[in-house]
């Protein structure tokens, strides 16, 4: 029951803090860090999509939260994945993912030829969406602490589930759907992964795959309006002024 109401609570926060000065941010400049990561965040909690995600998400882990024990004890007496698919998934949903991503950024980038602007917006991008997704998954964590199903603390929501699918909502960003499915099928793997191994209920890696999908898609957006190229035409003494802002 106190995990739902936190739950709840998250959520009347999350949208009407940053649903509130929405028009107040359409205004700001979105050259500035502060501003992306404040856009990103509107943009998590806004979007129509995101809405759906993050409601839909919230509603399975309240489902979910009914089944965490007798799921948790299956996993105990039958395993839900291999040994080695197991350590994959929590090293994937460490350390490896986001590292994999920066190193397909930096790899893709220079056989395409782009410049160093655009590797590090593309760097800047994916840095933003993990580091706020951290900050999200934490606070959540601290808030609800709860106990983790191997007695550990800070079990809602699952980091590793979070950040994974963070790192999926940016890849299908970057590099589409098939590269995005892929990213998708790895975080799912984290995310299984984690309940295998008995640090997380299924509520807890449920909800984080919504927070970190939302948080990911949310700074998309951000860096999909970021790149967009702006016209503009002044008048001059000697005629037009062609301005290109991108």
């Amino acid at each position: 029951m106190i995990l739902k109401w936190y739950i709840l609570i998250f959520i009347t926060c999350f949208s009407a803090i940053l649903g509130k000065n929405l028009s107040k941010l359409e205004q700001k400049s979105t050259n500035k860090i502060p501003d992306k990561v404040i856009n990103g965040f509107k943009y998590s909690a806004t979007d129509r999509m995101n809405q759906f995600i993050f409601t839909t998400s919230v509603l399975a882990a309240i489902g979910g939260y009914q089944y965490d024990q007798k799921v948790k004890e299956y996993s105990e007496r039958e395993g839900l994945l291999s040994g080695e698919l197991a350590r994959a998934g929590d090293l994937y949903g460490g350390a490896l993912g986001h590292w994999i991503l920066w190193t397909t950024i930096v790899t893709h980038s220079k056989l395409k030829g782009e410049s160093k602007k655009e590797v590090w917006a593309k760097l800047e991008f994916s840095a933003l969406a993990l580091l706020s997704n951290a900050f999200a998954t934490y606070l959540l964590k601290f808030g609800v602490s709860r106990e983790r199903p191997n007695n550990g603390a800070l079990s809602f929501p699952s980091g590793h589930t979070s950040h994974s699918f963070t790192i999926a909502a940016v890849t299908n960003e970057l590099y589409g759907w098939k590269a995005g499915t892929v990213a998708y099928l790895m975080a799912t793997l984290s995310a299984v992964s984690r309940i295998h191994d008995n640090k997380h209920y299924v509520s807890d890696v449920v909800f984080g795959a919504g927070l970190g999908t939302v948080i990911g898609k949310g700074f998309s957006i951000q860096y999909h309006k970021n790149k967009e190229t702006h016209v503009y035409l002044f008048p001059t003494n000697n005629g037009i002024s062609l301005h290109l802002i991108f």
